[in-house]
């Protein structure tokens, strides 16, 4: 009686399922493969164009910066405007070395060695009522009993990164001018801050002696906490290099590069634009850029025998220096 059954309950449920087989195969639709069938309405990728930031400052206050332009260049050049925050100065080389970055504002000496990697072209950068460069500073503490170069032996150097020029190559051509050629030899600790402004505060925390930040960055410093300049004191300043230029990549359109360019040029004369140029620390305009600008940096490269084409802008392994444990914050 019970295998009975269970075969009557087989065959009920073989029936349903052949019903629900039928139906099935009806909705199936026959694809000839021979056709090419044109797909419409496909949704496109929009217009962009992504600019790189080296890490000037903190990461807060870069996008503070330079979100209100990255917003009306969009607006302006019909495209949407992508700003890539980058971990160090080295690695802005490297993204347009693989294509990855449209342009970026550079550091001068990070300029440099793009160029002769990836062909990079400067179009311009931001003037300040007249002041469009920067200049490496070799700071100390005011109470700190460093007041030359000797009281600097044997103390802890805070550098910034092997691609700038104020936080590198300047502090280089300033103490081998003055007869120290191996600097780890010379000081008892020498780190990498990453950044200008944290250069300065590794010199406020009692983690460094000496620091060399750019002017720019430390006068933004004294302006946001005015007690600080009388704690601090510029021993050294460079000669002047370029500030932050806007160079694009050498596959960039040239037609959106001279929009893109034409458009910063007539940032001034734009009432829209005022609060964009206040935002970027009070910028009165941006000016053309060219390569012939940067003499001075090229004049301190062939000074310290740099080979652009070979430096290791990453790491140097030649000189044993630590790397400060500073960690990059999230935007």
């Amino acid at each position: 009686m019970i295998r009975e059954k269970l075969l009557a309950g087989f065959f009920i449920l073989l029936f349903i399922f052949s019903f629900a087989g039928c139906d099935y195969k009806e909705d199936i639709k026959k694809i000839d493969l021979s056709k090419i069938e044109e797909i419409k309405d496909f949704p496109q990728e929009p217009l962009r164009i992504k600019i790189g930031l080296i890490p000037e400052q903190d990461i807060r206050k870069m996008a503070s910066r330079y979100e209100p332009l990255a917003e009306y260049l969009s607006k302006k050049l019909n495209l949407k405007v992508i700003l890539i925050y980058l971990d160090n100065y080295g690695e802005v080389c490297d993204k347009f070395i693989y294509k990855q970055l449209d342009a970026a504002f550079f550091g001068s000496f990070s300029y440099a060695l793009t160029r002769v990697k990836a062909g990079i072209e400067p179009i311009v950068r931001p003037d300040y009522q007249g002041t469009s460069t920067y200049r490496g500073l070799i700071v100390v503490k005011e109470n700190g009993n460093i007041k030359n170069i000797a009281d600097m032996r044997g103390k802890r150097l805070a550098l910034v990164n092997q691609a700038t020029y104020a936080g590198y190559l300047y502090p280089l051509y300033y103490f081998k001018e003055r007869g120290i050629g191996k600097l780890e030899a010379y000081f008892s600790k020498i780190i990498f801050a990453e950044s200008h402004d944290k250069a300065i505060f590794a010199l406020l925390r009692d983690e460094a002696d000496i620091a060399t930040p750019k002017d720019l960055v430390y006068q933004r410093v004294i302006k946001e906490n005015p007690d600080l300049e009388k704690k601090l004191l510029v021993l050294s300043a460079s000669e002047p290099v370029p500030s932050n230029a806007l160079c694009v990549s050498k596959e960039l359109d040239p037609e959106l590069k001279n929009k893109l360019k034409q458009v910063l040029l007539n940032l001034n004369n734009d009432p829209e634009a005022r609060s964009v140029l206040e935002s970027l620390g009070g910028a009165t305009r941006f000016i053309e850029t060219q390569d012939q600008d940067y003499r001075h940096l090229y004049n301190i490269i062939n000074a310290l025998g740099i080979d652009l084409n070979t430096y290791p802008y990453y790491k140097r392994p030649d000189m044993g220096f630590e790397r400060a444990g500073y960690v990059r914050e999230s935007k």
